[in-house]
């Protein structure tokens, strides 16, 4: 029990003189003198998350601007270490040490002594604030002209006009993401570091994050699998969804709204570096154009089958797949869905067939009949118009 009392009564003897300095501080930093220093205002530190913190875990009451001085995270990295050193890595701090001394730092984005939790409405890193926060530097053209590493502002009003951009600052969604959510919090990272959450192998997992079964089907599917195993040119999320501007499925605009999807799905597979390199087919956007499907799909109807209501849009996979959706076992399924009744026989016709394709069969003669059946049409028409137009200058004679 003396052993108790007597560690307390130490404690609270070399407590006094920290204490003491507090008020120390005050005598020049609190807001009723007449000092020229900077002023603190107390109620702000006493709501703050740092209330039970004093001066000099902050300050150096020593050296008082060796804290605050040129490119150093201040004193939070003595508590928070691993927030520090992802910060040093960061293109933030990387930004200061070439002088661009308006790229933040921790009181930056969190505030000074009025730093509160993040989960406080009123925070400056709270989820619906943050988009604005982060806007506050990356629309600022002044700061753009001093980096040539920032990203361009128009992507950040992409973001405020995408789905979720508007789920987040208009309907206030605290589901959706903002800014932190894919590209982080401290770190930063660009997109070909290979430890960055955008970095494209690394997209799908982020975008799981919200959107978890989509990216279990997708990583099964030849997409995902391709990716996986190092082809950097497959398909990952933005590739089709877009990055900052990406609209619901259901937007006009969207690069994956019904009527668009087939060109989105052209970036790849009309692509000679892709379709080379990997042995695909040539023709599968063409021959698509060719097709009800696809010309009714370019004059706007939305209900016509595009390259996804066939291949699927996630669980895209390879032909022989049994998950396929356009397997032998599962394509009069696929068709069945807009098509009811269909005949026993309908799922045995060839698919992205070429009228200039003698394999075509049927369709390419069908066609070769009518460019020969109309020529020779046409040149009847004229034979005649031009005996027509003999015989009238013969009566005029």
């Amino acid at each position: 029990m003396v052993k108790i009392i007597s560690i307390t009564a130490t404690v609270l003897l070399l407590s006094i003189p920290v204490l003491a300095a507090d008020k120390d501080c005050l005598k020049c930093h609190g807001q009723g003198t007449d000092s020229k220093a900077t002023k603190v205002d107390e109620n702000s530190i006493a709501s703050s998350v740092h209330k039970n913190l004093l001066c000099a875990d902050c300050h150096d009451t020593i050296n008082p601007k060796k804290n605050h001085r040129g490119n150093k995270v201040f004193a939070c990295g003595s508590c928070h270490d691993s927030e520090q050193k992802a910060y040093l890595e960061s293109p933030h701090m990387k930004g200061r040490t070439v002088n661009i001394d308006q790229l933040p730092t921790c009181n930056t984005c969190h505030g000074g002594h009025d730093i509160l939790p993040v989960d406080n409405q009123y925070a400056k890193t709270n989820h619906l604030n943050a988009v604005q926060l982060c806007i506050s530097c990356h629309e600022d053209e002044t700061l753009q002209k001093k980096s040539d590493v920032l990203p361009e502002p128009q992507m950040i009003v992409a973001y405020e006009n995408s789905v979720h951009g508007k789920a987040l600052l208009v309907e206030g969604n605290e589901k959706a993401p903002s800014c932190i959510d894919c590209h982080g919090s401290h770190s930063f990272l660009p997109s070909d570091n290979p430890d960055s959450p955008i970095q494209k192998t690394k997209i799908a997992a982020t975008c799981g994050n919200c959107h978890l079964e989509i990216m279990e089907t997708y990583k099964t599917s030849i997409h995902g699998v391709a990716l996986a195993n190092g082809v950097m040119e497959s398909p990952t999320c933005t590739d089709c969804h877009g990055e900052h501007n990406i609209k619901s499925h259901f937007d006009e605009e969207s690069t994956v709204y019904a009527t668009n999807v087939p060109k989105t799905c052209s970036e790849c597979h009309t692509s000679e570096k892709v379709v080379g390199r990997f042995g695909l087919k040539a023709d599968r956007i063409k021959t698509f154009k060719e097709s009800f499907h696809g010309i009714a799909n370019e004059f706007g109807e939305k209900r016509a089958a595009n390259c996804a209501s066939c291949h699927g849009v996630h669980n895209i996979y390879k032909q022989d797949n049994p998950k396929s959706l356009i397997n032998k076992a599962n394509i009069e399924n696929t068709c069945g869905t807009c098509h009811e009744d269909l005949p026993a026989d309908f799922a045995q016709g060839e698919v992205h067939t070429s009228a200039d394709d003698p394999e075509s069969g049927g369709k390419f003669f069908v066609r070769q009949f009518y460019i020969i059946f109309i020529s020779l049409l046409i040149l009847g028409f004229i034979i005649y118009r031009v005996l027509e137009y003999k015989r009238r200058v013969k009566r005029v004679e």
